[in-house]
């Protein structure tokens, strides 16, 4: 038979386990300056309505970067753990957490925007703060499926899109322009993408090119100081364009403005400032077009359906997304993907910022997913 160790050494490998792994900051800045990996305490007793939870995979994305920069609307109190988005799967259930219907093995998501930093290899937290998903979404499309394709669906669907409907995206290359196009293309909505050109026509085709292969029915450069002239397939869809999906504003939502039909029906909906420039509106956007200017924020949605319906909004919202990438309308192929180590995140955004790119979309353009 099998000896049990001394109670002493239990006791030491007990508090062993009430650590983990985490990449966290104790100042604002930029994430590879001021991230570092520690080992950070867990609860040393699990609650009786909590979970304890395996993090399997987590994104960075652009609200990340920003938040450790000290540039978006909500704050964590410092110290804190960097990342908003992950899957992971429980291993461990409060007696009360198990009474409610949580299980050991379930796979989940957070529910509680910036409630959790998930940028770690293990969270302890009340089991009310995750949705259980299907475990036949494959792990990266789930640790990406609470904000950019739930924005993209609300920005459709809250507007009312339909099929024959005709809508501009810019910032088409980055996550949610790219679920905008795959569920606008799935509903029979068309689609004109506004993309910044690279360094190459080469490298600049190569992108177009993907962006018409997630549904993209043109694409146009989205050039500063210049409004190109448009072919007859762009003018032809521009007359139909009913809705403006603003994520960039500056000089790229003028061209938008542009774009979008006049008539009272027409709408630019603002859901990101990545150019950090000012929404700038000329004034015959309002007296001639007579288009209606709104603002989203998953995060206000989200608070505002928990008040309301007590998250059954959101939990049908996730269902939703689930059967778009089971059946093949949403989907990231791993070519976009780089996968990083937990340990060599801080190092990635590092070399990231060194390189001069964007760290919120990684080296080349390809998203990070930390493996934790």
């Amino acid at each position: 038979m099998r000896r049990r160790a001394p109670r002493a050494i239990r006791d030491v490998i007990a508090r062993r386990r009430a650590h983990t792994e985490a990449c966290v900051y104790a100042e604002r800045g930029a994430p590879g300056e001021v991230l570092r990996v520690a080992s950070i305490p867990l609860p040393d007793e699990l609650g009786e309505d909590d979970v304890r939870v395996r993090v399997l995979a987590a994104p960075v994305n652009p609200s990340d970067v920003n938040m450790i920069e000290g540039k978006y609307p909500v704050a964590r109190e410092l110290p804190a753990c960097g990342g908003n988005e992950m899957v992971g799967e429980v291993t461990a259930c409060g007696t009360r957490a198990l009474a409610r219907g949580a299980r050991t093995g379930d796979r989940v998501v957070p529910n509680r925007s910036y409630a959790l930093g998930t940028w770690r290899r293990e969270v302890v937290a009340n089991a009310n703060a995750f949705d259980v998903i299907d475990r036949d979404v494959p792990v990266h499309e789930a640790a990406m499926m609470t904000v950019n394709p739930c924005t993209a669906l609300r920005l459709l669907v809250d507007n009312d899109a339909r099929e024959g409907d005709t809508i501009v995206v810019n910032a088409a290359t980055s996550g949610v322009g790219r679920a905008l196009l795959q569920l606008a293309r799935a509903r029979g909505i068309r689609t004109i993408a506004m993309c910044r050109p690279r360094s190459s026509e080469t490298a600049t085709e190569e992108v177009f090119e993907s962006l018409r292969a997630d549904g993209a029915d043109v694409v146009i450069p989205d050039v500063e100081g210049k409004f190109l002239r448009l072919d007859a397939k762009t003018r032809e869809l521009a007359t139909r364009a009913r809705f403006g999906f603003n994520a960039v504003s500056g000089y790229s939502a003028q061209t938008m403005l542009r774009l979008l039909q006049p008539n009272a029906s027409s709408v630019m909906v603002t859901y990101g400032g990545m150019s950090k420039q000012p929404l700038v509106v000329p004034t015959g956007a309002f007296i001639f077009k007579d288009i209606t200017l709104k603002g989203f924020w998953l995060t206000r949605w989200l608070e505002h359906d928990e008040n309301t319906t007590q998250g059954a909004g959101r939990r049908d919202m996730l269902a939703q997304i689930s059967r778009e990438i089971r059946d093949g309308a949403l989907r990231t192929p791993s070519s976009r993907l780089r996968d990083v180590p937990l340990r060599g995140l801080p190092e990635a955004l590092r070399l990231d910022a060194a390189a001069d790119l964007d760290p919120s979309a990684s080296i080349g353009r390809l998203k990070i997913l930390v493996r934790c």
